[in-house]
């Protein structure tokens, strides 16, 4: 089984890269490929709206020269996606939404490949803005029709510094137990 972590961080090593190797770490134990994309590392523009996709129905983005294919490829070869955005003013980063867009439109146009398959999000924030992302990223989930696992609380931590997200105890254990219902879930599911 393949999980695609995308993190929509420009901090490459970051508190979010923290929250999504916290889950990835237990699945890649169970057997799982990692494959990890940083969003700030790529070059994304936002949709732009051109309709090609929905006329072409081929599974590619041909609004921008830039790496969406690449993403939607990736993607789609997937059968767990996790998806991380720290809290940028009280919203997920301009990146991640890009991500959203891009690969969500044309999924949706063509063979709707995002359908049935497994995600999971996972929010850092300094102080506040966590549940908005968090209700962001887990719509998205929803809109494509895929599967979404809990945990024992929200998949939210607090830390503004490098690496002070590790220092949430409750964080880490929420990450503990979704990566345990992942793999009870793909199990179920056969991804």
């Amino acid at each position: 089984m393949r999980v695609l972590a995308v993190n929509g961080s420009p901090r490459e090593h970051g508190n979010t890269y923290l929250m999504l190797k916290r889950v990835c770490d237990r699945l890649a134990g169970a057997g799982m490929e990692i494959d990890e994309i940083n969003l700030h590392l790529k070059n994304i523009a936002p949709c732009g709206a051109c309709m090609i996709c929905v006329q072409t129905k081929d599974g590619q983005c041909h609004g921008e020269n830039d790496a969406a294919n690449e993403l939607i490829d990736r993607t789609r070869r997937a059968d767990i996606i996790l998806l991380g955005s720290p809290v940028y003013f009280g919203s997920l980063t301009g990146q991640m939404k890009a991500y959203m867009d891009r690969v969500g439109y044309v999924s949706r146009q063509g063979d709707n490949f995002l359908r049935r398959k497994i995600g999971a999000a996972v929010v850092p924030a300094r102080r506040a803005g966590q549940l908005f992302t968090f209700a962001e990223l887990n719509m998205w989930f929803l809109i494509n029709g895929m599967i979404v696992p809990g945990s024992s609380y929200w998949n939210i931590g607090f830390g503004r510094r490098e690496g002070e997200v590790s220092e949430d105890a409750e964080a880490m254990a929420t990450l503990d137990e979704l990566a345990e219902n992942i793999l009870w879930l793909a199990g179920k599911v056969g991804a």
